[in-house]
């Protein structure tokens, strides 16, 4: 496998798994299950890393796209800036998901407003893993790039 099939194998598990983190999150609060509670901390954790392993080859796999006719830094550029972005808040939500972990183990009684914080900075890293997804997508998928399609009548 190359650097760009590592990228892009990575980079699917941190926007699918921060819905399914989100998910369980949102869960867990409204069940007031400590035990979902726990699950989301370690489910933002394992996406964290999943999230580093996609930018450590994203400098690779762009220089490998290079090589493609019509692929260029322009078109690679906006992906590489907002993915930036995801990844920065990634990383702060892995930290806070381990901060929330070690809450478990000392302090219960703050979990349930920590985790309402970290939901909603979930959801604001959230929109961040829709643009960068999208913006990568675009970079080899013309139907991203272009928009619909319109049939002349």
């Amino acid at each position: 496998m190359n650097a760009t099939q590592f990228h892009l194998m990575f980079t699917h598990l941190p926007i699918v798994g921060l819905g399914f983190a989100i998910l369980f999150n949102t869960v867990a609060l409204y069940r007031k299950n400590e035990e979902l509670q726990k699950l989301s901390l370690w489910l933002y954790l394992i996406i964290g890393v999943c999230g580093l392993l996609a930018y450590m080859t994203g400098d690779s796999a762009g220089e490998i796209m290079e090589t493609y006719p019509g692929i260029t830094e322009d078109i690679i550029e906006p992906h590489e800036n907002i993915a930036l972005f995801f990844f920065i808040g990634l990383m702060a939500t892995s930290v806070l998901s381990i901060v929330g972990l070690y809450l478990v183990k000392t302090k219960k009684h703050l979990l349930k407003r920590f985790s309402i914080c970290l939901l909603i900075i979930a959801l604001l890293v959230s929109a961040l893993a829709v643009r960068t997804g999208s913006t990568g997508g675009a970079i080899r998928h013309s139907e991203i790039k272009q928009g619909a399609f319109r049939k002349a009548n």
